[in-house]
């Protein structure tokens, strides 16, 4: 299994959507923060054309859409999957533009080990937070919008992923002092 994101993109089409680029004969470029880019061409409602380069080669894929109705009225996009069919919401765009079961990627979840785990809910918490950096829990102060209740509920979850977190790591530790 390869990590998602670690050779591919993924083209969120409730994004594209959300933002109104669905259009037909509409045109743009689509960039993610790591530099990587693609031009979309919305050829008609059902369907749009990515063209972009991988390992240096240019590539071009068409991407079948389909609509379906939501239970309040609208309609919500899908892609369907170039190699399989399926319906889904992300396609992964790399050396080819798929699904990630076609492609055989999963999620960075899937790749942690259980060790991980502690670590990985502590930071989740911080940047729910908005502390991204490992500063004291008391000197952390309450985002603007969110109610005390909940930073303090947020707060003693921290404290116990901390605490979870640092044993994780002593274990580890030990470990490999035995060694």
């Amino acid at each position: 299994m390869i990590l998602w994101g670690s050779l591919s993109r993924r083209l969120d089409i409730n994004a594209l959507n959300r933002h109104g680029l669905l259009a037909p004969g509409r045109s743009f470029p689509w960039q993610w923060s790591s530099g990587a880019n693609v031009r979309i061409h919305v050829e008609s409602a059902d369907a749009l054309r990515l063209s972009y380069r991988a390992a240096g080669e240019p590539r071009e894929y068409r991407a079948a859409i389909e609509w379906t109705p939501c239970h309040l009225g609208g309609e919500r996009p899908w892609f369907r999957c170039p190699a399989c069919g399926r319906r889904m919401a992300k396609l992964s765009i790399g050396e080819v533009a798929a699904c990630r079961r076609c492609l055989g990627l999963n999620y960075a979840a899937q790749q942690a080990s259980k060790g991980d785990r502690p670590h990985n809910r502590h930071w989740k918490l911080r940047r729910a937070l908005g502390c991204h950096e490992l500063i004291p829990i008391e000197l952390i102060p309450k985002p603007k919008g969110m109610h005390w209740r909940t930073f303090a509920r947020k707060i003693e979850q921290l404290r116990e992923a901390e605490r979870q977190a640092f044993a994780a790591t002593a274990a580890q530790l030990e470990r490999l002092r035995r060694c």
